[in-house]
């Protein structure tokens, strides 16, 4: 709350904004750190862990998937900037919640054929809701508006920090959804060039003291970005505009930027303002995707 204060002393709000992705990823370590070292059988760690939704489902982000913060390579503006750090993102429930799947994520990562069957088979009933809410949002689209079932990854930390979990998750989803269901990634990894063309519609996402990190994108990639105080790319597909809680800043240079976060938007969702940009696949060129 500090660090997002427009009433607060300036020098105390800029101090706890720096602070912010720090202390996040910390509690997030020693989090899974508690799961590792909780003195019970390992089915039983498992039985808990696997028991709440493994999938996220909200109005604004859809069917998304949450990791722990820790998983990402920040940059200088998106580590205090993130809206992880704002209102829900940042409760007690949504912190544990993607320390939990950060944990189920990166046991498969490093885990032997075994390990890998036992939680894919534990991850199947998960997978199945989240293609069913998928499926469902559909339902609510309204004057003519279509778009494919998708599932949004990661909506807060970075599948790619465990690329092959990331790559046979996205196979449970398309077999299950008999290829119905597309997974969509957000991403600011390096990692990124691992994850399959044939599974995954990525947006590879830059900043303003990033750009340099456009190598890491993969050829398939839809280039976008994140117009920290307002300032566009013309090089990016989609800008989107930096947006809190009570505040969503003009933008200010070239590009297109993202209709749910300009300041005069009624609606705050995709499908609100009947945008797909982000979800369609690019071609093979990686060139710019058609007018939607």
């Amino acid at each position: 709350m500090l660090a997002r204060s427009k009433t607060a002393v300036p020098d105390l709000s800029e101090r706890a904004h720096t602070l912010l992705f720090r202390v996040r990823a910390i509690l997030e370590g020693n989090l899974q750190r508690a799961i590792s070292q909780a003195p019970v059988n390992p089915s039983v760690r498992l039985d808990a862990l696997f028991e709440g939704s493994f999938f996220g489902f909200s109005k604004k982000q859809g069917t998304s998937l949450r990791l722990p913060l820790r998983t990402c390579t920040p940059t200088k503006l998106c580590a205090g900037g993130c809206y992880a750090h704002d209102v829900l993102d940042a409760t007690p429930a949504a912190v544990v919640r993607g320390a939990i799947n950060g944990w189920i994520a990166e046991r498969y990562e490093s885990g032997d054929q075994e390990l890998r069957a036992e939680l894919a088979n534990r991850l199947g009933p998960h997978v199945k809701r989240g293609i069913k809410s998928a499926k469902s949002e559909l339902k609510n689209l309204s004057d003519g508006f279509t778009r494919r079932a998708f599932i949004r990854f990661s909506h807060v930390g970075e599948i790619v920090y465990t690329p092959n979990f990331a790559n046979d998750l996205a196979r449970m989803v398309q077999d299950q959804s008999g290829g119905d269901v597309d997974c969509v990634v957000y991403t600011r990894h390096k990692r990124a060039v691992e994850l399959d063309s044939d599974l995954w519609i990525v947006n590879f996402t830059l900043d303003p003291v990033s750009e340099d990190r456009k190598s890491w994108a993969p050829s398939h990639a839809r280039i976008v970005y994140s117009a920290f105080g307002g300032k566009t790319s013309s090089t990016a597909e989609v800008n989107f505009l930096e947006h809190h809680r009570h505040s969503h800043l003009t933008q200010f240079g070239d590009g297109r930027a993202c209709p749910a976060t300009l300041p005069q938007a009624t609606s705050r969702t995709c499908d609100g303002n009947q945008c797909k940009r982000c979800f369609v696949p690019t071609n093979l060129f990686g060139t710019r995707t058609p007018d939607y």
